[in-house]
């Protein structure tokens, strides 16, 4: 059904019937025209065998290309499926500094976000995350180049001026179409209203674009001490890099902002989320990680019981450990109902639709992550994961190219890139990939698999020892995806009931995965998948 689903995509099916068409009318013509100049009949022989010939040729080049606006070209060139603009759609940039002090950009940039999180809370409402709207921060590209880009309406745009305790801020909604002011308004007020701006322009946006509410009050914004939002907006910023430097840098901005405000629910939520990413790269020990991840995220919840991040990483891990599959997945649908756009609330909903082996939803899911973030790197790592496990490769590596033209130094970035090129039996490419990765447990893992495919065995032994060595705690599933491609299915059986033993996340994508295809005749596979859950869609 994937190879179907795929052929019809590429329009296959319908360059064949085009060309068995186009191929009889020609063979009518050149029959005629053959009898009036009384060419022999091998002549129209030789015509019906090039009009075979073409065949396979044409089929070929539709599988290899796309016919775009532009022209002919690549289907590795074609990009994933871009945003959509709706009236319904919005995109906030970050408001202008206008003050003397640089420093206080990072309070432009609290009000810009808070919009943006408010804005994001309405249902009906499609907003752009922050990380491809803050993208735009001094260029110069006009209003409609920017929605064009982006894929909205809308644009929310404005400055802050901060002198001592008085703040003035304007705001102006403008239609993408024709570059108008839809509203602009002034607010000159103390430091202290500063939330109160914030719930002022929110709901005036909302009344400018006719939003319903569906019966509910508009979101209120969440009020904390400046200097804490400022370390949580720098402690959002270095979590989106994804590198070892950011994360390092986030813990510091988050624990900073936890320390002025304790109470403070998305400083919170973000630390979770932090390490959860360190505990998946091996930056940190995986269950302890885990355990951090999942009592930050439960404070957030203590303290806000509707708000969507948490709720969804505690509904993923609740699927992943299997502690309550049912329950989690309810959880994880409900922070969908509360913040319909979030990207990282999608990406988790894209990866349990990969271990139920849903592979249409996690396709859905991971493209309307790139459509709420369309410069996101986790928007694009997600959607080349998705496409990997479902056989798309093409379109896996533009996604993951281009999240390491977002992110150069994403952890995993070289490694993914370099297990599509493996896929594609392109083992050269693929070293020269592994080689720039950025994490020691990925680049060895990675090298691992390479070095095997090019039949350079005690490399590839060298950077599995050096692999087990780690102890990082997570390395479990890698381990077994290492021995499983170079045919030790002993030993990847050995290392799969460790990593289920220690609920680790990589068995998420267990069923799909290709580097386990090896295991797949073997009896233990199918057993294996039925005690852990993975034999049946959830």
């Amino acid at each position: 059904m994937r190879l179907y689903a795929e052929l019809k995509r590429r329009k296959v099916f319908q360059t064949a019937m085009i060309y068995a068409a186009s191929a009889w009318l020609l063979l009518q013509v050149a029959q005629f025209l053959l009898q009036m100049f009384e060419v022999p009949a091998w002549g129209l022989k030789l015509v019906f065998v090039v009009l075979l010939v073409g065949f396979p040729l044409a089929l070929i080049l539709s599988w290899m290309h796309q016919i775009t606006p532009q022209g002919l070209r690549r289907e590795l060139d074609c990009p994933a499926p871009g945003p959509v603009a709706a009236d319904n759609s919005i995109a906030v940039l970050p408001f202008a500094n206008l003050s003397d002090d640089p420093a206080n950009m990072h309070f432009a940039d609290g009000l810009s976000e808070e919009l943006l999180n408010l804005l994001a809370r309405i249902p009906g409402l499609r907003v752009i995350a922050r990380t491809s709207s803050f993208a735009f921060r001094g260029r110069a590209v006009s209003a409609a180049e920017i929605a064009r880009e982006l894929g909205v309406a809308h644009l929310l745009e404005g400055s802050v001026r901060k002198s001592a305790n008085r703040i003035r801020v304007t705001a102006q909604l403008i239609r993408a179409a024709d570059s108008s002011h839809a509203w602009s308004q002034t607010f000159d007020r103390d430091l202290s209203d500063i939330f109160a701006v914030q719930d002022e322009i929110a709901a005036a946006v909302v009344v400018e674009l006719e939003i319903k509410l569906l019966g509910r009050a508009a979101p209120k914004a969440r009020k904390t001490d400046p200097e804490a939002y400022a370390h949580y907006l720098r402690g959002r910023h270095f979590l989106d890099l994804a590198s070892q430097t950011g994360y390092a840098q986030a813990i510091i901005e988050l624990e900073a902002a936890l320390a002025i405000d304790p109470r403070f629910t998305p400083a919170w939520a973000t630390l979770g989320a932090l390490y959860w990413g360190e505990a998946n790269n091996s930056l940190i020990d995986y269950a302890e990680g885990a355990r951090q991840s999942r009592a930050c995220s439960e404070k957030a919840l203590a303290l806000d019981p509707e708000l969507a991040e948490p709720l969804s990483l505690l509904g993923y891990f609740d699927v992943i450990e299997a502690i309550d599959v049912d329950g989690g997945q309810r959880r994880m649908e409900r922070a969908r109902q509360l913040e319909p756009n979030n990207p990282r609330i999608l990406t988790r909903l894209a990866h349990i639709a990969v271990r139920g082996g849903r592979m249409d939803d996690a396709l859905l899911h991971s493209q309307q992550a790139l459509q709420a973030d369309p410069l996101s790197g986790l928007a694009h790592a997600a959607y080349s994961n998705v496409c990997y496990y479902a056989g798309r490769l093409d379109e896996a590596e533009v996604a993951r190219r281009k999240l390491l033209a977002l992110s150069p130094n994403w952890l995993s970035g070289h490694f993914n890139l370099a297990k599509v090129l493996l896929a594609r039996n392109d083992a050269a490419a693929a070293l020269a990939e592994v080689q720039q990765e950025q994490s020691a447990f990925w680049r060895l893992t990675g090298l691992a698999l390479v070095h095997h495919a090019m039949g350079q065995q005690a490399q590839s032994d060298d950077a599995l020892r050096e692999l087990m060595d780690m102890h990082a705690g997570g390395e479990a599933y890698q381990l077994a995806q290492v021995h499983a491609f170079r045919g030790r299915n002993d030993a990847a059986f050995e290392w799969l009931e460790r990593a289920a033993a220690a609920h680790d996340s990589g068995l998420t994508f267990a069923r799909v995965d290709p580097l386990l295809r090896n295991l797949h005749a073997d009896p233990r596979w199918s057993r294996f998948l039925r005690r852990n859950g993975l034999a049946v869609a959830s």
